[in-house]
């Protein structure tokens, strides 16, 4: 570890994390708590990010409006601001149209907001789509976030047209955008079932631009959609090693905040403050285990 380096970084509450009972099958229905107690309770928990859904953003446009928005982030603690969940942005006709509505929303709202990054999908498997549509839709996506100021960072998926680390370090690197970068969450990264010391070997540092923590039980529960919404653990709390992953991201040189991601029935049954709480206190110790500072 380096003398300079925290031992707890920045952490961001990532919009499940914080999002009360929110339904994550669609990601397409606002929170059901008031968006102001979500803040304030992650702010109390020790939370310096946020993380906002696409129906959240807009449900607090139309009602408060981003200068509030950002003071109420400021009034909390919370510096970093997040925004998904975009999907669709190789698509044609109907999808592409619904999805450009999206984006153009949700690029709207980061200069407001001071928002560091649009977080991108890769998709799901559904139908086949040519890499070189996905290369030219993803040059168009980072041209017209450096024209908006904006960073997108995508992740893989094992159920996507990027099922592995490796298949988005090709597309950011072929690319090759400033505005482009990679989003590495453990529980893709596990489930994909790739060893996290060649992950490190293979990212480069200059594209990783958001890092996601959760644990994951080994065994899959229902399909790997359902497992990921549905069964993802506090960290250190299942078989995902997330100190291991830890280490392995520092061996990158990331330091930027971390998000952290908790989707499942058992965090959304938990009381607001109690999950924020819980998630918050859970990876911090994860921190202090990976970081050689004991818990």
């Amino acid at each position: 570890m380096h003398p300079h380096k925290p031992i707890i970084p920045d952490l961001i509450a990532s919009c499940w994390t914080a999002g009360g009972n929110a339904d994550a099958r669609g990601g397409k229905t606002p929170c059901p708590i008031d968006l102001r107690v979500r803040i304030e309770a992650a702010g109390k928990a020790g939370w310096t990010g946020f993380g906002l859904l696409h129906a959240d953003l807009i449900q607090a446009r139309d009602s408060i409006g981003y200068p509030v928005l950002r003071r109420i982030f400021d009034d909390n603690g919370i510096k970093h601001v997040e925004l998904e969940y975009l999907l669709d942005w190789w698509a044609t006709g109907e999808r592409r149209a619904a999805s450009d509505k999206v984006r153009a929303e949700l690029f709207a709202a980061m200069g407001p907001l001071n928002a560091m990054h649009l977080k991108i999908g890769p998709g799901m498997l559904a139908e086949p789509v040519e890499s070189e549509v996905m290369r030219h839709s993803w040059a168009g996506l980072c041209a017209q976030a450096a024209a908006q100021g904006a960073r997108v960072a995508i992740e893989s998926a094992p159920y996507s047209y990027f099922p592995t680390v490796d298949s988005i370090v090709s597309l950011v690197g072929d690319v090759d955008h400033p505005n482009g970068g990679l989003l590495l969450d453990i529980w893709h990264v596990y489930r994909s079932g790739m060893n996290y010391a060649a992950m490190a070997k293979m990212v480069p540092r200059k594209s990783l631009f958001a890092v996601e923590l959760c644990d994951a039980k080994a065994t899959v529960m229902g399909s790997l959609f359902e497992d990921t919404i549905n069964q993802r653990e506090l960290c250190g709390q299942a078989d995902a090693d997330v100190a291991g992953y830890i280490r392995a991201i520092d061996q990158i040189g990331f330091d930027g905040p971390w998000g952290v991601e908790i989707i499942s029935h058992a965090h959304r049954a938990r009381p607001l403050d109690e999950a924020l709480t819980l998630a918050y206190q859970t990876t911090a110790d994860c921190f202090n285990l990976a970081r050689d500072v004991g818990v």
